[in-house]
């Protein structure tokens, strides 16, 4: 799907890296880039706070054990922040316990995201390569 700049502006997309294919965001029935655009940074911070409570819930108790979490406590906390729907409060209890950001999502204005970004060394340099909503 192709965004206008005016459609962008002061809109928020919700976003992770992989290693392979770079940032990337949600994607169409087709597997094209087609993010849900937030009208405030909050709306966005609520979505991945809820993401991160469903990835949370649906991991094995290893992953707690390794990093040294009680998943019943996690959750429990979580899902109170979450209903008490303070996106400062989320943000923080994210930066205080960042294994809790189970797809390591992160917050992006619209204008600024490029799908597919990667940092590419070469001799003259760092290249940045990826696109631009606006340009897909």
């Amino acid at each position: 799907m192709k965004y206008t700049p005016e459609e962008l502006k002061g809109k928020f997309v919700v976003g992770f890296d992989t290693i392979c294919e770079g940032n990337q965001c949600a994607k169409d029935e087709n597997d094209n880039p087609d993010p849900n655009l937030y009208d405030s940074e909050a709306e966005a911070r609520k979505e991945l706070f809820g993401d991160a409570i469903c990835g949370l819930e649906g991991t094995d108790d290893d992953y707690f054990k390794e990093n040294e979490m009680d998943k019943e406590t996690v959750l429990s906390e979580m899902r109170d922040i979450l209903k008490d729907g303070d996106a400062d409060k989320m943000r923080d209890y994210l930066s205080e316990n960042s294994a809790c950001n189970y797809y390591d999502e992160f917050i992006q204005e619209a204008e600024e995201f490029i799908v597919g970004r990667k940092a590419i060394l070469t001799d003259n340099g760092v290249r940045i390569e990826g696109t631009k909503l606006e340009d897909l």
